[in-house]
């Protein structure tokens, strides 16, 4: 099943494994691939903005594969229903939004994780004040999030007391028609 973060201490995270109750209930004959895709991309949404207190705005982040994935299968107003209130490329240079949670839907790649513990990371030599965004983080990752990687978030201590979800969809593939997926791979592998 996917990763869940679940919250023991500001010092502490532990992983637990888990079977979505989606993933495991049928869906019914008449479902697409689409619709089971915007459905789970549904839920991550409704996950995290049902966490926040009050009618609150969520700035979604995205890098280049995640931003496909969802233009794949949901439209930007689902997003806003779902309040969703900017999409922002973790590639490039963002606005602060000290005010708001972040959701980062993104590869479970180096530059991906490297780019959010930025985010968290005061630099001086930026003179960067403090975090883009508000007290609330929200991780998704497309895929699997190596062991390694995990533990480089897990030792940003600024990142982590505020992460209220940390999962993994496995969503790493693109819905091209109602019953299609590609996965989108530059290249096909060697054999």
């Amino acid at each position: 099943g996917p990763l869940v973060f679940v919250p023991t201490a500001p010092s502490s995270i532990t992983m637990a494994r888990r079977v979505s109750a989606s993933s495991t209930a049928s869906s019914g004959p008449t479902q697409s691939l689409r619709d089971i895709v915007q459905e789970s991309l549904s839920n991550v949404l409704q996950n995290s903005t049902s966490q926040l207190p009050g009618d609150k705005w969520i700035v979604l982040v995205v890098d280049p594969q995640s931003l496909r994935v969802i233009s794949s299968s949901i439209g930007m107003y689902n997003l806003m229903e779902h309040h969703v209130s900017i999409v922002e490329d973790l590639m490039k240079k963002r606005a602060p939004f000290r005010d708001q949670a972040v959701l980062y839907l993104v590869e479970p790649n180096e530059e991906s994780v490297s780019r959010i513990i930025a985010d968290w990371t005061p630099n001086k030599a930026t003179l960067k004040q403090g975090p883009l965004y508000g007290n609330t983080a929200f991780l998704y990752f497309l895929g699997r999030l190596p062991d390694e990687l995990f533990a480089k978030i897990k030792a940003c201590k600024e990142l982590v007391k505020r992460v209220k979800i940390l999962q993994e969809v496995n969503l790493d593939f693109l819905t091209k028609e109602a019953q299609a997926f590609h996965f989108d791979m530059g290249r096909s592998p060697s054999i």
